[in-house]
């Protein structure tokens, strides 16, 4: 995300994870798994989803990163939820467990995004009892909640371990084989260096050529079509 408005982001971007956190927790317990319940995690308090580093670290660095100008993704991660696969009622539940992380994120998307067309639409805003800033900082406010979750959301089903997006393909694509199976190695290449990898993604790919950065604004150009259609 380029030039975001530093002051919203960081408060919209604590909310967005710990709705997703919250939302982990939350199927595994109808899963049939309760810890992360007893271990407090099925709630919507930031306090208990906050991860050192990518809570405050990895987001300051994107926001220092932006302020000079550099551009680039603005995001974070929460503590993850603990879940034990073994006490689900079956196994295709651990894909359920993990989309329902990006799942969240894009509830939110959607939400926004009727709220920012019904603003849109309707000119609620540009009565005179609402000040210029004020519009301003309503819509900004906003479009923050649709691109920080639709950024969360389609990062986290990236199949790069420890992501969502790696459960799910360890379910479907790897766990029918055997470990001497090529997709069972290379899958555990990626559990060993998979920060590396999105690190680099992150921070050494060019947005202009970053294959995730160019999904990622082709969904804000549908979201943006569906705003002013």
């Amino acid at each position: 995300m380029q030039n975001p408005q530093y002051i919203l982001m960081l408060p919209v971007l604590l909310f967005s994870l710990s709705f997703h956190e919250f939302a982990h927790a939350l199927a595994a317990w109808w899963a049939g798994d309760d810890t992360a319940a007893r271990m407090g995690r099925l709630t919507m308090n930031p306090i208990s989803h906050i991860d050192p580093i990518g809570t405050i670290v990895v987001p300051a660095i994107c926001l220092f990163q932006s302020m000079a100008g550099g551009g680039g993704f603005f995001f974070g991660w929460a503590k993850p939820v603990p879940v034990n696969p073994g006490r689900f009622r079956k196994t295709i539940w651990d894909v359920y467990v993990s989309f329902a992380g990006p799942a969240s994120n894009f509830i939110l998307v959607v939400i926004f995004a009727v709220i920012v067309k019904i603003l849109y639409k309707t000119e609620i805003l540009y009565s005179s009892r609402f000040s210029r800033e004020v519009q301003d900082m309503i819509y900004q406010l906003a479009f923050s909640f649709i691109s920080l979750n639709a950024l969360l959301g389609l990062f986290n089903l990236l199949p790069i371990p420890p992501l969502d997006g790696s459960h799910i393909f360890y379910h479907f694509l790897v766990r029918p084989h055997s470990r001497d199976h090529v997709l069972f190695k290379i899958f555990e290449i990626m559990e060993r260096y998979g920060f590396i990898l999105l690190m680099a993604l992150i921070f050494a790919v060019p947005v202009e050529i970053n294959p995730f950065y160019l999904i990622f604004n082709l969904s804000m150009r549908i979201v943006t079509w569906f705003i002013i259609l």
